[in-house]
């Protein structure tokens, strides 16, 4: 630190490369954070909201730019991994492509309901009790979520599609995991493993689309809320949740092919119960 003295221009401040290294290694971290917990179901909004109180991050929703490039990264690996069945719904199996919009219909009424839902958003110690939300989720899922004789059927029909996009709405709070309750909620119903997780991701690209819209509304009203970073931020969010979200999709296939997704849930019931216990007993 370089203290002010009479007739200098010198000013109080940490040099460039300390600002530069400390808040690029910010955006390393929050890239992480997002690549990964975005596509494992252990929820990525949970685990960003645990790192901001933890170590110190200030105000995140004013970062809408950045959070803009992490969730790019995360769409582009959701489209290289997924390539082929995103090929396929403009094609023969169009109807899933429809069934994805009925998927979707039960997230419109909850836009009304955002600003209470960013209350809870802002106080941690809810976060406990909606990981251990999760866990549940899961543990039902991996417990009572069979294989249908009838999975072909299933997975064609439109009413499934609407009970998966009600599985998703409940994911609207933070620390329930969006891809754990679609996932879990289609094997409730029947469906395959890899079909569950092929639809919970493909459901999972208008719900970023629109997610990234509404806060890009947002900005646009009230652009003072905005808070500019150097443009080698976005590019390390960006190709860090691009890299961490290709490497937990395969992680997540692997998994649930070795029939282990029972590993989630056990680690989302002990971080509720951490949690709680910091915010609440501790």
């Amino acid at each position: 630190m370089v203290p002010n003295v009479a007739g200098s221009n010198l000013v109080d401040r940490p040099s460039f490369l300390q600002r530069f290294f400390v808040t690029t290694l910010d955006a390393i971290i929050l890239g992480l954070v997002q690549g990964i917990a975005e596509f494992l179901p252990i929820s990525s909004s949970g685990h960003l909201h645990l790192f901001e109180y933890f170590l110190g991050f200030k105000n995140l929703d004013r970062y809408i730019l950045f959070d803009l490039a992490c969730h790019l990264g995360s769409l582009v690996a959701i489209f290289i991994i997924f390539f082929q069945p995103i090929k396929e719904l403009f094609g023969p199996k169009k109807k899933r492509f429809l069934q994805l919009i009925v998927a979707t219909l039960p997230l419109f009424p909850l836009v009304a309901l955002m600003a209470p839902i960013k209350v809870i958003y802002a106080d941690p110690s809810y976060l406990g009790f909606f990981f251990l939300l999760t866990s549940a989720i899961l543990f039902l899922g991996v417990r009572y979520g069979k294989e249908s004789h009838l999975a072909a059927q299933r997975q064609n029909s439109w009413r499934d599609a609407f009970l998966i996009g009600l599985w998703q709405a409940v994911a609207i709070l933070p620390g329930i995991s969006r891809s754990g309750s679609t996932i879990s909620g289609a094997r409730l119903l029947g469906w395959e493993m890899k079909t569950a997780i092929t639809f919970s991701f493909l459901l999972a690209i208008p719900t970023i689309l629109g997610g990234t819209t509404l806060e890009v509304i947002n900005w646009y009203r009230h652009p003072e809320l905005l808070e500019p970073l150097p443009s080698e931020h976005y590019i390390v969010g960006f190709f860090v949740s691009l890299v961490t979200g290709l490497a937990a999709l395969k992680l997540l296939f692997y998994i649930a092919s070795e029939n282990k997704f029972y590993y989630f849930s056990w680690y989302c019931l002990f971080l509720g119960l951490a949690t709680t216990a910091y915010f609440h007993l501790l």
